[in-house]
């Protein structure tokens, strides 16, 4: 297992949203930095922190948990930029990563999508 990532190397503004965001005793596992957000991922939650989040106080941090109706994807890189796409219930939202931040986004999704079959299977009592 990797170490956990540092939010030091975060924006100031960033970072304050993100520990606002983690619950206590939630740790975060994996950090993306993205075009106009972070996305970042807990054993328990994915969340999205956009820059200048305080001034969006419904949509600058996003959270959804891990065992609701959620699926991550990741899209092509084209043109230096990728996209991962999350959707729940009949919702959607893409965040955009650059080519030098691709390899960080592929695990963070790969680890999303083993916590959701986990929770998939946990819920189903397999």
């Amino acid at each position: 297992m990797e170490p956990a990532p540092e939010l030091g190397d975060l924006p100031g503004a960033t970072a304050e949203a993100l520990r606002d965001a983690i619950e206590p005793g939630e740790a975060i596992t994996h950090i993306v930095p993205a075009i106009g957000c972070t996305i970042a991922l807990t054993e328990r939650r994915l969340i999205i922190v956009r820059d200048g989040a305080a001034f969006r106080p419904k949509t600058g941090v996003r959270r959804w948990n891990l065992d609701e109706d959620l699926t991550v994807r990741t899209g092509f890189l084209r043109h230096g930029t990728g996209s991962i796409a999350v959707h729940w219930d009949r919702n959607a939202t893409s965040v955009f990563v650059q080519a030098e931040h691709w390899d960080e986004a592929l695990k963070l999704s790969a680890a999303a999508r083993h916590r959701l079959r986990a929770a998939a299977e946990r819920a189903s009592g397999s």
